[in-house]
């Protein structure tokens, strides 16, 4: 039986293999997905510009060559678009962001919602864009309420340059800005704070690192706060 099927995406996003009406082959479906986890970094005012990035999340289903049993492969994602502009004004940034947003489907939506980008929680509310703002803090952890994510910058930037590093994360070849994106990534260093601490900064003196900060929340969404789907099945003829 050959493990190469096309796949079925439904309007939901979900991945299927075709059961051709088989009951044994619909009986063993395992669902995987497609998605765009979308990510925006606020910039402030001047030269400081916002940035977004979309990565394309993906677990397919195959058939693993026994019987009719399907399993998922490993999480892939793949960064297909990034972009920068310069918006002075709150609402303009919302706009961009949500003219961008409209293009997709299936799609999961974060932003920065530190200093510049804290009134916008309040915007993307009025114009009923489900959006997770995220809070970068200083130390080594993250923490949930409700929608509102606070993690820390050191996690997200480790967290994005792991999965690069173990094959999780890739950039798309064709990638416009993937030369920039690089570049970006490669500037971020240790830090010390005026506290002693040690943290992650990126872009150097003069630079900014708009791009790779909106990867980095783009990755973490879908690595650390992703919805999960759970399954509920009986056991037969079990003693």
């Amino acid at each position: 039986m050959s493990s190469e099927l096309e796949l079925i995406e439904r309007d939901d996003g979900t991945l299927a293999l075709p059961t051709n009406a088989d009951p044994a082959m619909a009986g063993a479906q395992v669902l995987g997905f497609r998605r765009y986890a979308v990510a925006l970094d606020v910039g402030g005012r001047g030269e400081d510009p916002s940035a977004m990035c979309i990565i394309k999340a993906e677990r397919r289903p195959f058939l693993t060559g026994r019987g009719f049993e399907q399993a998922l492969t490993p999480l892939r994602l793949t960064t297909v678009w990034t972009d920068t502009a310069k918006l002075a004004e709150a609402v303009d940034v919302v706009d961009w962001s949500v003219s961008v947003l409209r293009k997709l489907k299936n799609w999961r939506f974060c932003f920065d919602a530190t200093g510049m980008g804290a009134p916008l929680e309040g915007l993307y509310q009025q114009a009923k864009v489900p959006a997770t703002p995220m809070v970068m803090t200083a130390g080594a952890t993250f923490t949930r309420d409700g929608s509102r994510v606070r993690v820390s910058k050191n996690l997200l930037f480790e967290n994005a340059a792991t999965c690069l590093e173990n094959g999780t994360s890739l950039i798309a070849h064709d990638l416009p800005e993937k030369d920039e994106l690089i570049r970006e990534a490669r500037s971020v260093e240790f830090k010390e704070t005026s506290a002693g601490n040690l943290t992650l900064q990126g872009g150097g003196r003069g630079h900014h690192a708009d791009r790779w900060v909106a990867h980095c929340l783009a990755t973490f969404l879908e690595t650390h706060i992703a919805p999960q789907r759970m399954s509920v099945g009986k056991l037969h003829g079990y003693f």
